[in-house]
């Protein structure tokens, strides 16, 4: 009888146990499609899923949720624009003219004190601008007009888009009569990309300010709460004189978010369908990205879905 030699059969045996044993991960099957490829402005979109990854990722289509600009941090525009909203009550130009003027600096150091508050840092630039009148009512705002910042020469303002701007709410009021009180709730700077993109810079709450008492007697001084509105609330005759101002943060004007998307599940749901509504008209390209993923590796699948909004 032939004898079997073990050992040269040992490395056959090892290769075919480490094939029987060997994981990777599991190869994507996913497809979506929506019910139909129209529907009216604020009706149920239904994604159907099919497949069953470990991660789904949903990008709307919608701004800030475009797949395209994902790694997006930059953005270049010509077009970049302000506008504020605001509410005045009370005092009369005549005893107290110019009481609100709104200012902007590339050149101010960011130290928010009295002392580092040069006026040489500073362009006025509230003639490009409309504020609010005397109001009867404090709900009652005033548009300061959308405001392309790149166009502002005639008020000896030139922007440098690469250096971080700053702005400030400048409030001065004299002792002797009735001072105005001035209210802002809106502040929103945004940049038009050259596709036609319109992305977020700042809004009220986020220009982060700050007050710094330049040259006072009295105890008023700006505020920001939780009702979003900065104020500055005058005063009576007696009150003191006041010059107050309220600086923004440093603002980057090319410096963008990166469009997000929205996790719809984990390893642990299924997802057969999902539901959407749009609150625009339009064309989106919705974008979903499936991926199976363990300690052996990714598999990832892309499915992009054309959705047509009509009012």
């Amino acid at each position: 009888m032939k004898k079997i030699n073990k050992i040269a059969l040992l490395p056959l045996l090892v290769l075919a146990l480490s094939a029987c044993n060997k994981k990777e991960v599991l190869q994507l099957d996913f497809d979506v499609r929506p019910e139909k490829t129209s529907y009216k402005v604020g009706e149920t979109v239904n994604f159907l899923i099919s497949g069953n990854p470990d991660q789904v990722l949903f990008y709307s289509g919608e701004e800030g949720h475009k797949y395209i600009y994902k790694d997006r941090t930059q953005a270049q525009s010509d077009n970049i624009t302000l506008e504020f909203s605001t509410n005045r009550r009370y005092g009369l130009d005549a005893q107290q003219p110019n009481s609100l003027r709104l200012l902007a600096s590339q050149t101010f150091n960011g130290k928010y004190d009295a002392a580092n508050i040069n006026p040489a840092d500073w362009v006025d630039i509230t003639g490009a601008f409309t504020l609010s009148g005397i109001q009867s009512t404090d709900a009652a705002y005033v548009s300061s007009g959308v405001v392309n910042l790149t166009a502002l020469s005639s008020q000896g303002f030139t922007l440098d888009k690469s250096k971080p701007v700053y702005f400030a709410f400048k409030y001065t009021g004299v002792a002797g009569s009735t001072q105005p009180r001035w209210w802002v709730n809106k502040f929103d700077v945004k940049t038009t990309t050259t596709d036609g993109q319109v992305l977020p810079v700042a809004s009220i709450s986020s220009a982060a300010w700050t007050p710094v008492k330049v040259l006072t007697t009295s105890p008023v001084n700006w505020t920001f709460g939780t009702d979003l509105i900065l104020k500055f609330q005058g005063g009576g005759a007696t009150i003191g004189s006041n010059q107050v101002w309220a600086i923004s943060g440093g603002l980057s004007l090319t410096k963008v978010k990166p469009d997000a998307g929205v996790a719809l599940k984990n390893m642990s749901t299924r997802l057969d369908n999902y539901t959407y509504r749009y609150t625009a008209a339009g064309t989106y390209t919705v974008t979903f990205i499936a991926a199976n993923v363990n300690v052996y590796g990714e598999s990832k699948s892309m499915k992009e879905v054309q959705v047509v909004v009509t009012p």
